[in-house]
């Protein structure tokens, strides 16, 4: 033990000692078991696809490499699996999910059935921003969204709380457009299949769709977009407005605004409140590795699906700004969309 005392070397041994028993307590956790990722909607759409994509690659980045299993619970828009991650799932990392993107809105507005806080949910990180389009099938007469100041418009949404079915209403409060809404449906899926058996004339989809697993409705001029559901003009669609310049009034901008602030949040994976910070902090960099690895962005690209990253603590203090906003504005918010 040339240069090292007999206490020096124990104290080293100790070190190390706890330094292994510490690495295997990290690993312990995920070693041998399965990782739960829910998708709050149907088999098919946007967060499905993200939700599935995240899955095949978070698991080798995590400690002890677990297997992941995708597993979707569509209900009311999601708003089955934020109940149920934030009251039932187990609180150690094995169960995750992928929620609409509105979610943090819907508790803002007070909307029926939130029973969770969003702000104590561990948000992981987001795999990207999502913009929405409205777009009407080709055999629609409606052509530009102006058209739609002047006659009806049919189009499919979901549950209440998606984006599909508020924000059709909220044009039509805050904007003067006459869209009807038939909503119901389980998941982008099915309203795309009645879109093309003529049963509707349109819905909201989101533009990753249209340049992905949709990506032949715009080749082939099967489709118009009508609108952004967004708060700016998207340059690859430099003719399409932005839902927030239709707004009549200020007090419209600002509610419209407010609705497509959910962008910005778009496909996130979170995670129940109650974990371990540690447990957290693993999820977080396994989340950050996975979407910057070659062979998660080699399939998205196969996919079509872009990946914009966002760490985790920058997407809680986006999703805590949404749930700081004046509480004065929520009533008006909340009626414009009814």
């Amino acid at each position: 033990m040339s240069g090292m005392t007999i206490t020096g070397y124990l104290l080293a041994l100790a070190a190390g000692c706890a330094s292994c028993a510490a690495q295997a307590q990290d690993v312990e956790p995920f070693r041998g078991k399965t990782v739960t990722l829910y998708i709050g909607t149907g088999a098919g759409g946007g967060y499905d696809a993200y939700g599935r994509l995240i899955a095949r690659h978070i698991g080798r980045f995590l400690p002890g490499a677990p297997s992941v299993v995708a597993q979707n619970m569509p209900g009311a828009s999601s708003l089955l699996l934020a109940n149920f991650l934030y009251a039932k799932a187990p609180r150690d990392g094995l169960a995750i999910g992928v929620i609409n993107q509105a979610m943090p809105i819907e508790q803002y507005l007070g909307s029926e059935g939130v029973a969770y806080d969003a702000r104590k949910f561990n948000w992981i990180g987001r795999m990207s921003s999502a913009v929405e389009t409205g777009i009407v099938w080709h055999s629609s007469p409606v052509q530009r969204i102006e058209d739609a100041f002047s006659q009806q418009v049919i189009v499919g949404g979901t549950g209440p709380t998606s984006s599909t079915v508020f924000i059709p209403n909220l044009l039509n409060n805050l904007a003067g457009t006459k869209f009807k809404v038939i909503s119901g449906f389980n998941g982008t899926n099915e309203i795309g299949l009645a879109m093309e058996r003529g049963e509707i004339e349109g819905s909201g989809t989101p533009l990753e769709s249209l340049k992905s697993y949709r990506a032949n409705w715009m080749r082939e001029g099967k489709i118009r977009v009508l609108v952004l559901w967004s708060a700016q003009r998207e340059p690859e669609l430099p003719d399409v407005p932005s839902m927030v310049e239709l707004g009549k009034t200020e007090q419209s901008r600002k509610i419209l605004q407010l609705y497509a602030s959910a962008d910005d949040i778009g496909r996130s994976l979170l995670a129940p409140p109650g974990l371990p910070g540690e447990r957290v902090a693993q999820l977080r960099r396994a989340f950050d590795s996975a979407v910057r690895d070659p062979q998660l962005l080699a399939d998205a690209a196969r996919e079509g699906l872009e990946v914009k990253p966002l760490g985790g603590a920058d997407l809680q203090k986006m999703v805590e700004g949404v749930l700081a906003l004046p509480v004065a504005m929520a009533p008006a918010a909340k009626a414009a969309r009814e």
